[in-house]
This record gives structure tokens, C-alpha cells and sequence, in this order.
């Protein structure tokens, strides 16, 4: 099971940003594991994947944008993306999503919703899976957002949702 956590911030310099959610995510794992907060060291893989190496058994994600920290912890792999509720980025949609998803963009009421929704949604995907924006966004599709989101990659659940106009999205992979 994901536990999420989310933090507002004030305004943060983007390494202030990244320290405030190191920060969130140890307060996070102390309060889940009993641990000396203090005592949580924050490591980073080859591909500056976030692990913990007390914690064998327990995946962690992080996100940080503008004045939004948040954190995923979870026995399975899992992936946390946010970002503000703004324009869409039309220079990135061919680069990024796949024509199907540039069409539940365009057949929107709320393209910028539907763009960054999808967005998050990838990018929480990507760092789950280990490689971030690295590997090729297109390989995994969504073919709806609502009611639930539905992909081509089964074995993860995705969830998102708004938060104080922040999209924040979350995935996780699913044990049989």
C-alpha cells in the first residue's frame, strides 16, 4: 500500500525545494517506521532514484515544484510527479504523448487539466519504473483519465488528483 504525502511551501529556490522534500520524506518514513529521523539518510541509485538503505523492502518517490513538496512511500515500486495547473506545453506534446493522448488533450473541456494530468501521470510512471524522463514517454498510453485512468502498463494502478491548483499523480505496481 502508497502512503502520500503532500506539504505546501512558500516560494523555494529549486535546490530549497529539493531539500524540502528530502525533508518531507524523512519526517514521512520516521512517522511510518518508528525511525530516528535524524538517523535517515537519503541515498540515490545510478539513476539518482531515491532509496533508503535501512529500508530494504520500501520504495520511495519525491517531487518538489514551485511552492509543492510531496513523497510516495510504498512496499512496491512507486513514482509521485506534480506540478502547477498552467498553460499546456504544446512544443513538448509530440515529444511527450503519444496522438491518442494529444487527442483526449484536444478533445478536452480543460486542456491544460487533461495536459498535465497526462503529464504527471508519465512522469510518475517513469521515476516508478526507475528511469525518469530518460526513457521514452510514449511508452506507456493512457486511454482515459476519468472516471479512472486506464493505460497500457496493467501492472501499475494509477491514481491523481488537484491539490490546492497543483496536480499531483501517483503510480504504483501492482503485486499479483
Amino acid at each position: 500500500m502508497t502512503k502520500v504525502f503532500i506539504r505546501n511551501t512558500e516560494k523555494l529556490s529549486a535546490r530549497e525545494q529539493s531539500e524540502a522534500a528530502h525533508e518531507l520524506l524523512k519526517e514521512s518514513l520516521s512517522e511510518l517506521y518508528s525511525a530516528d529521523k535524524a538517523s535517515i539518510e537519503i541515498k540515490k541509485d545510478s539513476l539518482g532514484c531515491p532509496y533508503v538503505d535501512f529500508l530494504p523492502d520500501v520504495f520511495v518517490s519525491i517531487t518538489h515544484t514551485d511552492r509543492l513538496v510531496a513523497c510516495a512511500v510504498s512496499n512496491n515500486r512507486v513514482g509521485i510527479d506534480a506540478e502547477p495547473l498552467s498553460l499546456r506545453k504544446k512544443t513538448v506534446e509530440k515529444r511527450v504523448f503519444t496522438e491518442n493522448e494529444i487527442n483526449l488533450i484536444n478533445n478536452s473541456s480543460d486542456e491544460n487539466t487533461v495536459f498535465f494530468t497526462l503529464w504527471t501521470l508519465k512522469e510518475a510512471y517513469l521515476k516508478a519504473i526507475g528511469t525518469g524522463f530518460s526513457d521514452n514517454a510514449k511508452d506507456i498510453e493512457f486511454s482515459s483519465l476519468y472516471p479512472s485512468v486506464l493505460s497500457n502498463k496493467k501492472e501499475f494502478k494509477f491514481l491523481t488528483e488537484t491539490v490546492d491548483g497543483y496536480i499531483v499523480s501517483y503510480c504504483e505496481k501492482q503485486i499479483n
